[in-house]
């Protein structure tokens, strides 16, 4: 049977579903409604429709235009969602992910963070494109399983992650099991923001392929390095949706199959990749260059502002970083993109312990010109 998603709008119906049409592929189907009007009819349309549904996609603004009905909505998705999660607390609806589907104007004006809190995850409407229908649909599909799952473990949380917890930081295991009696959607959005979203414990593809040393653009046997790795990969709950590997597996792989004698962290780039051709009998790897104005190729991190490999020591940390879990990595900028504010809209600025080393780096490169 069809995972199910029901995406509330106020738009046309007919432009509405036009909206969401990419993410439907075989297993997923979303069904396209308009609101209804008043709050009562629209908590008593959901609760109606709660046996085939598996999650909800809400548009932000929901009292922009009034229904074919022309009836205006008297809320907003955000105020739709809170009711949801509390009554799904309270047990009187089922527990099921809530994605916000909206535009990204809308967003920053409209949604506070405790707003965000409400939903799994935050789509932008201006920036899809068929290629962001091939990443959101697994996502949709993993989260509606995933709710499931959690729903199901929720006396044995650990259980979820489907590896040896021995082998996890114990301080994220602490915090999981400390969330054991909280709602599904809590669990929920500390698992995909704080394991799955963050880089520590586990790591993504271009961390990974930063930690290895390599380019993937330009390494065409790097499918085979990710099979050799399959056993890192992180196969618990919503890894359907976002592909993962355990740092510490990698370490181990590292150290076993690679045959490796120093740790990969203090391995220059360049020895890591002609280690992983020996270990895996490959040549066509490529290794990862170095960012202007970077000494060291121990890539551990990505720059921010270029998104390549970097290693800490030649960044510097980004803004807003002060209240991350033990387990979870810094994030960087490069000391190029910091001096050129390469793509700063994503990285904004630089911490304020910071701020004096930036000045004093941009008195030193201006010297050198």
């Amino acid at each position: 049977m069809a995972t199910t998603f029901l995406y509330i709008d106020d738009d046309k119906l007919k432009d509405a579903a036009e909206k969401v049409q990419g993410f439907e592929q075989t297993g997923l189907r979303v069904l396209t409604n308009q609101h209804k009007g008043t709050w009562e009819n629209q908590m008593k349309f959901i609760k109606e429709n709660e046996a085939i549904l598996d999650g909800l996609l809400l548009d932000l603004r929901l009292d922009d235009f009034p229904n074919e009905d022309g009836e205006r909505a008297d809320f907003r998705g955000t105020s739709l969602a809170q009711e949801i999660r509390t009554r799904q607390k309270e047990g009187e609806f089922k527990s099921f992910p809530i994605i916000l589907f909206s535009g990204n104007d809308k967003l920053e004006k409209s949604l506070e963070k405790s707003g965000k809190d409400l939903f799994d995850i935050c789509i932008d409407k201006g920036q899809i494109n068929a290629k962001s229908y091939d990443v959101l649909s697994p996502q949709l599909l993993a989260l509606a399983e995933g709710y499931k799952t959690i729903t199901q473990s929720a006396l044995n949380l650990s259980s979820i992650l489907d590896t040896n917890i021995d082998f996890v930081d114990e301080r994220f295991i602490s915090e999981l099991n400390d969330l054991a009696n909280n709602p599904t959607h809590v669990i929920a959005g500390f698992l995909i923001n704080d394991l799955i979203g963050k880089q520590g414990v586990l790591v993504d593809e271009q961390i990974l392929a930063a930690r290895l040393g390599i380019d993937i653009l330009k390494s065409p046997e790097w499918e085979k390095v990710i099979s050799s790795l399959s056993p890192s990969k992180y196969t618990g709950v919503f890894s359907d949706g976002w592909h993962r590997w355990w740092m510490t597996s990698v370490n181990e792989w590292w150290r076993k199959v690679i045959k490796a004698e120093k740790y990969l962290r203090s391995t220059p780039a360049s020895i890591r990749v002609d280690l992983i051709k020996k270990g895996l009998g490959i040549e066509k790897l490529c290794t990862a260059e170095k960012i202007a104005k970077a000494d060291s190729e121990e890539f551990w991190t990505l720059c921010k502002g270029y998104n390549r490999p970097l290693d800490p020591v030649d960044g510097l940390m980004i803004d807003g970083q002060e209240n991350l879990y033990p387990w979870q990595d810094v994030e960087y900028v490069s000391i190029d993109a910091a001096l050129k504010r390469k793509n700063n809209n994503v990285w904004k600025k630089v911490a304020k312990l910071e701020e004096e080393r930036l000045i004093e780096l941009e008195r030193q490169f201006r010297k050198n010109r």
